[in-house]
């Protein structure tokens, strides 16, 4: 194989030839080059930023919804949420502190089935057998839901099993009972608030 010639080491005095400064045309593109770096650089931060945030906000949820506290994530959402959505963090971090899930929702409202519809804490056979009787013709529109108590409480037992919590609320404070349901209420109102809170994170 040919041997590839040694360049001669510069003799003693001579000076050497300082290497061509770059053109115009190639500063530009080195600088155009940075720029693009930087931009993909900031781009890969910010979607990764929004990837740790999504994640936060689903982990926020799944505990509130299993009615666990919040732990660490208590921290990131503070540290993600804090400075754009304090009060939906404010309010997030107090329901877990005291968590209130939607089968416990649930199971108040059918505790509370005779008094709302009723409006009494008891009633005995014959006034049970005399509102039912009553309930068994009714006059309504065409398409129009049962203005019924009792059916009222069967849409918004159903409202809640759906997780639609407002509309229950809107239908237990319609009811006879209503008066005796105002502790179940003020929970509701606290399980949609913190639900709206997540929805805003």
């Amino acid at each position: 194989p040919a041997v590839a010639p040694v360049a001669a080491a510069p003799k003693a005095g001579a000076t050497v030839q300082p290497a061509p400064a770059p053109s115009p045309t190639q500063v530009n593109a080195l600088q155009d080059r940075l720029s693009q770096i930087n931009q993909d650089a900031a781009v890969s931060a910010g979607n990764a930023a929004r990837a740790e945030a999504l994640l936060t906000a689903f982990a926020a949820r799944r505990a509130i919804e299993g009615g666990r506290p919040l732990g660490y994530i208590s921290d990131q959402l503070q540290q993600r949420f804090g400075a754009s959505q304090p009060q939906a963090v404010a309010t997030i971090v107090a329901a877990a502190q005291a968590p209130i899930t939607r089968e416990m929702l649930g199971a108040e409202l059918n505790a509370l089935e005779a008094v709302l519809t009723t409006g009494r804490a008891e009633e005995d056979l014959w006034t049970r057998i005399q509102r039912e009787a009553s309930e068994l013709f009714v006059l309504r529109r065409e398409g129009a839901p049962s203005p019924t108590p009792s059916s009222s409480f069967r849409r918004a037992s159903i409202y809640v099993e759906a997780g639609n919590v407002a509309q229950a609320m809107a239908l237990v404070r319609e009811m006879p009972g209503a008066a005796a349901a105002s502790g179940w209420l003020a929970r509701a109102q606290q399980y949609d608030a913190t639900r709206k809170a997540l929805d805003t994170i």
